[in-house]
């Protein structure tokens, strides 16, 4: 998991659950333990990536100089939707079990998806262009590539 994406609070967690007042041996309200909790701390909405073509590509009969990839638009229909389409497209080797996050036309869909346009042309997409789409998508699946070095 991303862990700029899921990052937690250092809260400790009691592993015993409470006891139910119901099942208590002291009725005193102040005696009760109170589930502790942790919280997931979200990172702010980026925009959308726009990736400029230079020269422009064609496709398809169309012509495109920069596609708009809004990723944390999103949503786990989003997610489904891939999977679902690359299980139907996907040909997986005799002893293979395909895990989709794995595979590049798992992101190719995502990102096809997002530009609405065929996955075919993000497939064609020059390696320039495709190796950052295909890390951008890898961090919208909560992959974790390899992170820019921070500045001290």
């Amino acid at each position: 998991m991303d862990k700029e994406l899921l990052r937690t609070t250092e809260t400790p967690v009691s592993r015993i659950p409470p006891t139910p007042p119901e099942i208590s041996s002291n009725n005193n309200n102040e005696d009760e333990v109170q589930p502790e909790y942790r919280d997931l701390t979200i990172e702010p909405r980026k925009p959308p990536v726009r990736v400029r073509f230079n020269p422009p590509i064609e496709f398809d009969g169309k012509t495109y100089s920069s596609l708009t990839f809004d990723f944390d638009a999103m949503t786990g229909k989003d997610f489904i939707r891939a999977e679902r389409t690359f299980q139907r497209l996907f040909k997986a080797d005799k002893n293979e079990i395909a895990m989709p996050e794995m595979k590049h036309l798992y992101h190719d869909l995502i990102l096809a998806h997002l530009a609405d346009v065929s996955y075919l042309l993000i497939q064609n997409l020059e390696r320039r262009y495709y190796v950052p789409l295909r890390t951008e998508a890898l961090k919208a699946c909560g992959s974790s590539p390899d992170e820019e070095p921070t500045k001290a």
